[in-house]
């Protein structure tokens, strides 16, 4: 919750999921929640799916829910500007979560895309209930170290150099319509140079980088072997 920056979020939602996510034609779909209805002018109730559990093995539940939405909302929080509008959130059941609002909200469901879910325990157990303060430098646990339900578990990082993630085979996705793809581990390399990561995706180095020169694209595109 501490970035919303576009590349960290390509790494971020890959280890936690969220309420919900978007399919393939960017459609909104169900992720951790299996529906939503709004049930006043200012609540939406999400029925969340179950036997879910955590990377560490704890199960997820309305009380989770509950954490991160109001985590999200911090000051220390760059996701906060997603939830503007929202005051809070309420344990309905262990599986149900209202979310209130100030004032009505027909699109509350689109904003909650991003917008992780972590284990309270954990956070609790590592002195991260609140977000890490990014614009003061200041250090967590949470920055290098991860716990949440999605696809991938983060198993090794190192600031500005490299990052891996291994495929979760627990994952609530594993074997349904949301999980379309077989790649069982991923790693993210920091190449500062251009010259130096379109050498790494010539050379097959990397299989694919991000934001190429825009001097490089016409090059690449007559390249048979991208």
């Amino acid at each position: 919750h501490a970035l919303a920056l576009l590349y960290q979020s390509r790494v971020v939602s890959q280890v936690y999921d969220s309420l919900v996510n978007r399919d393939r034609e960017f459609r909104l779909e169900p992720s951790l929640a299996l529906s939503w209805q709004m049930v006043d002018p200012r609540t939406w109730r999400f029925r969340l799916r179950p036997n879910v559990r955590f990377h560490d093995g704890a199960a997820m539940t309305a009380d989770d829910v509950v954490f991160s939405i109001e985590r999200a909302m911090a000051k220390s929080s760059q996701r906060a500007f997603q939830l503007r509008g929202v005051t809070g959130a309420r344990r309905v059941d262990a599986l149900t979560v209202d979310v209130l609002l100030e004032a009505p909200d027909a699109v509350l469901p689109e904003k909650l895309v991003f917008i992780g879910i972590m284990s309270r325990a954990w956070a609790e157990r590592h002195g991260v209930t609140l977000p890490q303060d990014f614009n003061a430098r200041q250090e967590t646990h949470a920055v290098r170290n991860a716990n949440g339900t999605g696809p991938f578990v983060l198993r090794r990082y190192e600031p500005d150099t490299r990052l891996v993630l291994e495929a979760n085979p627990n994952w609530w996705g594993r074997g349904t319509s949301a999980a379309g793809g077989n790649v069982t581990e991923a790693v993210y390399t920091v190449i500062q140079s251009d010259a130096t990561r379109m050498a790494a995706l010539a050379t097959g180095e990397a299989d694919f980088v991000i934001d190429p020169p825009f001097q490089d694209v016409a090059r690449l595109q007559q390249d048979s072997r991208l």
